[in-house]
């Protein structure tokens, strides 16, 4: 009996997870760009950064303090802004060295920087490199210290799956 249950439980638990289709993947760097807690982190000041209105809720014209979640993640805006409703608050999964962090994240913003570099490259380049922005204290837990290089190499899934409703 207790051998069903954990069998149905492991089936359960599959099943959820492929029930997680991606809608696009990636590998690159993650880099900060604003914070809600700690607004003046690394000798960086975000107060205006945090004023400033995210892509995916530009009709409402919702600000990163309106909302104020350290989870919101900005990617390409390229590609966000050809198909919004595909991306605006869906999960986002990222990965460093390997070991993926369950942090509540969700595509909200454009990042131009995102869109640019090659994705081969394993180089860090400021002026373009394919990734994706978080708040400081987020690139922190993952990175271990984000005042040090400013930026780390991840890979990163986004999932089919609203973490929230813009």
């Amino acid at each position: 009996m207790k051998t069903q249950f954990f069998a149905a439980a492991g089936l359960l638990l599959a099943t959820h997870a492929s029930a997680q289709s991606t809608i696009f993947s990636g590998s690159g760097f993650g880099t900060y760009y604003y914070d809600m807690e700690q607004v003046k982190a690394c000798g960086t000041d975000f107060e205006y950064q945090n004023m400033g209105v995210v892509e995916c809720s530009s009709q409402a014209g919702l600000t990163l303090d309106n909302i104020n979640s350290n989870y919101i993640v900005a990617m390409n805006n390229t590609q966000l802004s050809e198909d919004m409703s595909k991306y605006c608050g869906k999960k986002v999964i990222v990965s460093v060295n390997g070991q993926a962090s369950d942090l509540p994240l969700f595509i909200g913003d454009g990042c131009q920087r995102c869109g640019t570099g090659s994705a081969t490259d394993t180089t860090w380049d400021a002026q373009g490199a394919p990734g994706l922005d978080f708040s400081y204290s987020v690139l922190n837990e993952l990175s271990g210290d984000a005042c040090t290089d400013g930026h780390a190499a991840i890979t990163w899934e986004i999932v089919d799956e609203t973490i929230y409703q813009f």
